[in-house]
């Protein structure tokens, strides 16, 4: 008999996060997107905001592994999308935003062509 898969099961199911943020395993830290941003900004202000994956642990970059795109939001809001290839381009985006009020954390997606997707978050503040 086949074994019938749930949600939290299938890494392709969903949006992947860490088990456990204190002690990530491998595939984790090569996924999860990390963000660098100010922790506060002024409101309406242009501000950079840089996202990488594989930061903590080296992604591959080949044809038959790789980043397909990373996006990034306020909450649940929309803010941009990059898109990679494999084997030509290393997952790394400069975001150039500006945002009037607090959405909540900045949220960045990752999608690995094998892998899923993949959520890192960041708190800021909007004053």
């Amino acid at each position: 008999m086949e074994k019938q898969w749930t949600c939290k099961e299938d890494i392709l199911c969903g949006l992947n996060e860490p088990k456990d943020k204190g002690n990530l395993i491998d595939l984790e830290k090569k996924h999860i997107p990390v963000i660098d941003a100010p922790e506060t900004v002024k409101k309406d202000d242009t501000f950079e905001v840089k996202v990488e994956v594989g930061k903590l642990l080296a992604h591959p970059n080949e044809p038959g592994h790789f980043i397909e795109w990373v996006e990034l939001y306020s909450g649940d809001t929309f803010l941009g999308r990059v898109h990679y290839n494999g084997g030509t381009s290393y997952p790394n985006a400069t975001f150039k935003v500006k945002i009037s009020h607090s959405h909540g954390p900045l949220k960045a997606w990752g999608k690995c062509n094998l892998h899923g997707l993949w959520e890192g978050t960041k708190e800021i503040s909007v004053r």
